[in-house]
């Protein structure tokens, strides 16, 4: 993670994002499969998959941080890969900032689709951080967000917190 100084550049000011579609704001219950949740992972599975650039925001309360916004955009980089761009701001402590970019996304099976907690809502966690290939879903597959979680990834090592 970086300090806010140099990389939460989009959560005060959005001009350099002119013609990027918008998803949002969605609202992403701690324990609860919400709409928003679902939505979410739709709107970046398909932007980043299909090379669409975006920018989505979300709001999600946590156990012992209060509630967080994040900000999502989905670009390629200066070199043409595309990836995504996670700004993260805790409501408790709107001057902190931090970011983080995903290289890629992965999705994984969720293997109890209408429980909320934990299936829907809580890890997995794998100890070396990196997603086993019998968990992720194909890239060709299509389900419903209902049915797989997004892993944010960097250099093929799972980044928190998993959508």
């Amino acid at each position: 993670m970086a300090n806010a100084d140099e990389s939460c550049r989009f959560m005060g000011s959005r001009s350099g994002l002119a013609g990027y579609e918008v998803g949002g704001p969605y609202n992403l219950d701690h324990f609860k499969l919400t709409k928003g949740r679902t939505d979410l992972r739709e709107f970046l599975w398909r932007h980043w998959h299909n090379h669409i650039k975006g920018i989505a925001e979300a709001s999600f309360g946590t156990v012992d941080a209060g509630t967080l916004k994040a900000l999502y955009v989905i670009q390629p980089d200066a070199k043409g890969k595309w990836g995504i761009d996670v700004e993260l701001r805790r409501t408790r402590e709107p001057s902190r900032c931090s970011a983080v970019h995903a290289d890629s996304l992965v999705r994984i099976y969720i293997t109890k689709p209408d429980e909320d907690y934990p299936a829907q809502t809580f890890g997995p966690y794998w100890s070396d951080c990196k997603v086993p290939t019998n968990v992720r879903m194909p890239d060709s597959e299509a389900k419903g967000a209902k049915y797989y979680k997004i892993i944010l990834t960097a250099k093929e090592k799972a980044l928190a917190p998993d959508i």
